[in-house]
């Protein structure tokens, strides 16, 4: 057929597209005749050389270089609207295979609008399978595009830091058109499904599971793949399209068993070790202040001792491995048969103790933290730890019950804390997580004060300084 009659057959008068079409890949084949003022590339080259976006007919057609108006233009208009002469499914395979070239070019969403304008033009007139394989395609479109990708051009910054570059997916588009494709009616029923109906069932259930998997929702992409592999096991030839999905799926199950079993097993410990704790204090002979509730519920111990300060403890140095914070969490392996799980240690072990120094004669009045004092530990070492003479010092503490006990240099804390717990008495930590010791010089100045506080922890006065 000569120009002339390609022309006259494609003056025939078509409805106007409702749709804007989506911009062709150019035509690498052909000279473009756009170029810039500044003589830089033109993004748009080649497009004027593409039947719909020419402007005017080129010269080895019988056109002119320029536009000119007259004929030209008209036979133009006849030339673009060739593409789209024929019947809906054949522009819709048009559509279609254009689209796909685009995809395998990795330009993922102009693939996107080729499929969707072969729907939007061509959807009403073409067959349930031609429309089950535009929305499988365009879904793994809007999947691909969850791929890595180049990344931008950013040349003002120093190229120091390199991050990854990453589209994220869309994989709720996805997830819709395959709703689509396993929701459409079945053409040939009662009669069972064709090959190709069963071919885009399998890539359907695919690129489910991939998104699914993307959107962190793993039980449903099995759950996917477990459909495929049936299907594929009833198809000719078999085989295991899902397979390498199905393992990254496996993957991240796994990992989220993992975390799930850890976080339960921090939980325990933590449950479990400040049940132990109490049992520990209370034996002792120490006693925690009222603990406010927080909606009904108690605060963790030792919630508000300062985070570079270590709340009372058993002496680690006491402890069998499986007893230490620093114990695994879960076996190595599952079938691992030396593990031995956590667990606390007995509320006898040994204790250490932050604990405060006050001196209210010093000038000015001091405050210092010990931060361990062991129960097995003296009290003239303690002083000795803080940098002050045994034999020029005389200690006290105040029990809840309002008495005051002198301490000997010699005793333990583990004595002290004892004789303090006598008859339901005991030895209050001060904010919750630290023992309070008063020192006194000796002498009269001394022996003033303490007439004093004795008075004032009987009334039950709190601070002393």
């Amino acid at each position: 057929m000569d120009l002339d009659a390609m022309l006259e057959a494609a003056t025939v008068s078509r409805p106007p597209l409702s749709v804007p079409l989506p911009p062709l890949p150019p035509q690498t084949n052909l000279q473009s005749t756009h170029s810039s003022a500044a003589g830089e590339k033109d993004p748009f080259a080649g497009w004027d050389n593409i039947p719909l976006f020419m402007k005017s007919l080129p010269s080895d057609l019988g056109g002119v270089d320029k536009p000119s108006g007259g004929d030209d233009g008209i036979a133009l208009e006849a030339l673009q609207a060739l593409m789209y002469d024929g019947e809906p499914s054949e522009i819709a395979a048009d559509l279609k295979a254009q689209g796909n070239s685009l995809f395998s070019a990795k330009k993922y969403r102009d693939a996107i609008g080729f499929y969707t304008r072969a729907l939007d033009e061509c959807g009403k007139e073409i067959g349930i399978q031609d429309k089950r394989t535009l929305w499988c395609n365009r879904a793994a479109a809007n999947l691909e595009l969850g791929t890595p990708a180049s990344p931008p051009s950013f040349p003002r910054v120093p190229p120091l830091i390199l991050v990854p570059f990453v589209v994220p997916g869309n994989y709720g588009a996805t997830l819709r058109d395959i709703s689509l494709v396993l929701s459409a009616p079945l053409e040939s029923y009662p009669e069972p499904p064709s090959a190709a109906y069963q071919k885009t069932t399998a890539k359907a259930l695919l690129r489910s599971a991939r998104a699914l998997s993307g959107l962190e929702k793993l039980e449903e992409a099995m759950d996917s793949l477990s459909r495929l592999k049936l299907l594929e096991s009833d198809l000719e030839g078999g085989g295991d399209s899902g397979e390498k999905i199905r393992a990254v799926v496996e993957g991240k199950l796994e990992k989220k068993r993992v975390k799930e079993a850890e976080k339960s097993e921090k939980e325990r410990r933590v449950r479990e070790g400040e049940a132990r704790m109490r049992e520990a204090l209370g034996l002792a002979g120490v006693k925690l202040p009222k603990e406010p509730t927080i909606k009904g519920k108690a605060k963790l111990l030792f919630s508000n001792c300062p985070i570079d300060i270590t709340p009372p403890h058993f002496d680690p140095d006491a402890l069998l491995p499986h007893q230490l914070p620093s114990h695994p969490l879960l076996p190595p392996t599952a079938s691992s048969s030396t593990y031995i799980p956590f667990s606390p240690p007995p509320p006898t072990t040994p204790l250490i103790f932050p604990t405060f120094l006050l001196l209210p004669n010093a000038s000015p009045p001091t405050r210092d933290l010990c931060l361990s004092f062991h129960t097995l530990s003296t009290f003239s070492s303690f002083l000795e730890s803080m940098e002050h003479d045994p034999s020029s010092l005389q200690l006290y503490i105040a029990t809840v019950k309002g008495r005051v006990l002198k301490v000997g240099g010699k005793l333990t804390l583990g004595k002290v804390l004892a004789a303090a717990g006598k008859d339901g008495d005991g030895w209050e930590l001060k904010e919750g997580w630290a023992l309070e010791i008063v020192g006194v010089e000796k002498g009269t100045e001394g022996e003033k004060f303490l007439e004093g506080w004795k008075e004032e922890v009987k009334k039950g006065v709190g601070a002393i300084l």
